[in-house]
């Protein structure tokens, strides 16, 4: 895969400030609560930049190599050096890169074809080798990549050609093409890696790969340089800006004054309560992302064990409220878990099935009414949330404060950064904690990548769930290659967890970026982890 009302009437306020925002006298309840729109599509970038200074507000990325580009920091730098057989495009779908195309003969066969003309940042030139080995690298447990979850369905992959290399399934698998355009395909240079070692990716090892920026300088600490790659094999797109420094101010008030005062030119995932004072600096856009926010159930033995405490659960929180006070209208209410940006395929049919679950409502009266009728529902609930997002703080207290009103107790439990983390890698991290607030991503728009967490025995099904209509469902999704039929399969799934309430969507958050005055071009896109964003950035 993030105080009562009644207790007094300044605890009421500070509650209610929460959800319907309370406003100063320098802000106006119509900025509160207008929605933001979603910007598709920008002028293109017309003149060409020395330097461009860009935030990483994740922090400083611990690798540079591709086959461990799981995380923001890593991704956002990576994505604009190495290169997968294929991309995605303005609305995810799959574009050669360096795979000129793939053919797909039958369900269990994939054969690669790769580009002519494509040379590594030494000049080398690019071979089946080369390509063969870094799919293997990501598929050594040794190299511990999580990128290695692609292949449960592997046979066999071969060089069957100068330019071709040949993949093999057990069995048919919808989801293994989109994995091309993921970091699970990322080309680096064989001879290049075998040197390096363990130091491959590091400060001092660096990284080779083909894309339209180079590693210059890593200075640990400090920064990260990348310089334009004028031998770029994709002559149709003409990056504009020729250095390309991160910085790595992870503070969320640190962040706001350096974009403010102009010592960081862009930056995505601006930190929220800088948005608005930057809109009027720079550029500062939002686009439909593949995030959810979601509660998410741990403890399957105590309080939330009754289905109506669940059900009581999900009615109590103020959805709009959420979106207008905590995101500034820079978020969407959820009905399913999967937001639906992530609908790649079979559009009408997950519309329909959506459109048919229940709206996202706060009914106090109703949660009221099901906790009364339930022993369970009155037990004390721990919920646990990241501290390190003022956010997910904000819903956190927010649900709390709604649950006392309804006869509910639920006790914050916030965590540090690394406390968070351990959730889901440890078990003992896990214990003592009932649910916990979630905020997670997919890799790409295909819902069954992350219904699929939820199937019995999967590491990331925390709460152990085991529904066997749902399992049956993503299983036969994930082999079943029509899209139609695949967006079925997923949407009965999706009804199943809708009503066993295991997760209870909240919110889909806008990914966004700023961009100081001068620059465009950029549209902000969830797709930015894993493709050269920065080609598109320049000064207009």
């Amino acid at each position: 895969m993030k105080t009562s009302y009644k207790a007094s009437v300044a605890a009421t306020l500070v509650g209610a400030c929460v959800l319907t925002g309370c406003v100063g006298k320098n802000n106006s309840a119509a900025q509160q609560t207008q929605l933001q729109a979603v910007t598709t599509s920008v002028p293109a970038a017309t003149k060409n930049v020395d330097t461009v200074n860009w935030n990483l507000g994740t922090g400083e990325p611990s690798t540079l190599d591709p086959a461990l580009s799981a995380t923001e920091e890593v991704s956002t730098v990576v994505g604009n050096m190495c290169e997968s057989l294929f991309t995605f495009g303005k609305d995810s779908q799959l574009q050669p890169a360096l795979a000129e195309k793939i053919d797909h003969p039958d369900s269990l066969t994939y054969v690669i074809h790769l580009r002519n003309g494509v040379t590594f940042w030494d000049g080398k030139p690019v071979t089946a080798e080369d390509v063969l080995y870094s799919i293997n690298r990501v598929l050594d447990p040794k190299t511990g990549s999580s990128w290695i979850t692609w292949a449960p369905n592997l046979d066999t992959i071969k060089i069957t050609g100068g330019k071709e290399i040949t993949i093999k399934l057990k069995k048919a698998d919808a989801l293994a093409s989109d994995y091309f355009a993921t970091p699970a395909f990322a080309v680096v240079e064989k001879a290049f890696a075998e040197a390096a070692g363990k130091d491959f990716g590091t400060a001092k090892g660096g990284v080779m790969c083909t894309g339209p920026y180079k590693l210059t300088r890593w200075s640990q600490g400090r920064n990260i340089v990348l310089t334009r790659n004028d031998a770029w094999w994709n002559t149709s797109v003409e990056p504009k800006v020729k250095t390309l420094r991160f910085k790595f101010i992870s503070s969320s008030s640190a962040q706001a004054a350096a974009l403010a005062s102009g010592d960081i030119d862009g930056e995505y995932a601006v930190p929220r309560a800088a948005q608005h004072q930057l809109a009027s600096k720079g550029t500062m856009l939002y686009g439909k992302s593949l995030s959810p926010t979601f509660l998410s159930v741990l403890n399957s033995k105590g309080a939330l064990s009754d289905p109506a405490t669940r059900q009581a659960l999900q009615n109590l929180i103020d959805y709009q409220g959420i979106v207008r006070s905590v995101y500034g209208g820079t978020a969407q209410a959820l009905r399913a878990l999967v937001p639906p940006a992530a609908w790649g395929y079979g559009k009408d049919v997950y519309k329909t099935a959506y459109d048919k679950l229940p709206a996202p409502a706060q009914n106090l009266k109703k949660a009221k009414s099901l906790v009364s009728g339930s022993v369970k529902a009155k037990q004390k609930i721990v919920l646990a949330y990241t501290s390190a997002s003022e956010e997910e703080t904000k819903i956190a207290t927010a649900i709390a404060d709604a649950a006392t009103q309804v006869g509910m107790k639920i006790e914050l439990k916030p965590l540090t950064a690394e406390q968070y983390s351990g959730i889901f890698s440890s078990a003992e991290a896990r214990a003592g904690l009932d649910i916990f607030l979630v905020t997670g991503y997919l890799e790409f728009a295909e819902p069954v990548t992350y219904y699929a967490f939820f199937t019995t025995g999967n590491f990331y099904n925390f709460v152990g769930y085991k529904n066997e209509g749902y399992d049956a469902a993503i299983k036969a999704a994930r082999s079943t290659e029509d899209d139609t039929q695949r967006a079925q399969l997923v949407s009965k799934a999706q009804a199943i967890m809708a009503k066993d309430l295991i997760n209870v969507p909240i919110v889909t958050q806008y990914v966004n970026v700023y961009y100081r005055k001068g620059l465009g071009g950029l549209v902000p896109r969830q797709s930015y982890y894993y493709t050269p964003w920065a080609t598109s950035l320049g000064g207009v």
